[in-house]
């Protein structure tokens, strides 16, 4: 009985061992730079208290530039990034949108708690105060009009690789 009980227990370990295994050999390895799309998606919830929720989103294949992007829309604000191994999402964004977010103060508030919690998620380093330091220098000096749109390109922390581009389109598109 204690042989049987043995071999059980043992054949038991086995199969748990080898089903712990193949699981760590399947799931996705964090990326260095990167995000996990359902992260990503989670974290833009978690940081805005549950204002900013991701319903629609996907992956687009690019042929000519032979990669993958993802692409979320929420409440007329485009976000962007390219994407890494499986689904890890590079952490440089862009958002864009035709709201008139200078004339619109709703949409204004929404376009600025967008590019809070954005830059929150790329560095999480950064405390708010921080963050809405870089939000307000970022605006003021890298506002551009160049008859298409505005355009801004904010660098989050020190990392160069996270680059945040924050576009305004007009009406129609580019």
């Amino acid at each position: 009985m204690k042989k049987i009980c043995a071999i059980l227990f043992s054949i038991f370990l086995l199969l748990i061992l080898s089903s712990c295994g193949r699981d760590i050999l399947t799931k996705d390895t964090i990326e260095d730079g990167f995000t996990h799309r359902l992260d990503f998606e989670n974290k833009l919830k978690e940081y805005s208290n549950g204002m900013i929720e991701i319903e629609d989103s996907n992956i687009e294949y690019r042929d000519k530039e032979n990669d993958r992007i993802y692409k979320a829309d929420w409440k007329g604000f485009e976000i962007y990034s390219k994407m890494g191994k499986s689904d890890w999402l590079s952490n440089s964004y862009s958002v864009t949108t035709e709201k008139l977010v200078f004339e619109d103060k709703t949409a204004n508030e929404q376009y600025r708690k967008l590019m809070e919690i954005i830059i929150r998620i790329a560095d999480p380093k950064l405390n708010i105060e921080e963050v809405n330091k870089l939000i307000d220098s970022g605006v003021d000096l890298n506002e551009v009009k160049d008859g298409r749109g505005f355009y801004y390109q904010l660098k989050v922390g020190q990392d160069p690789v996270n680059n945040i581009d924050f576009t305004i389109v007009p009406k129609g598109g580019w």
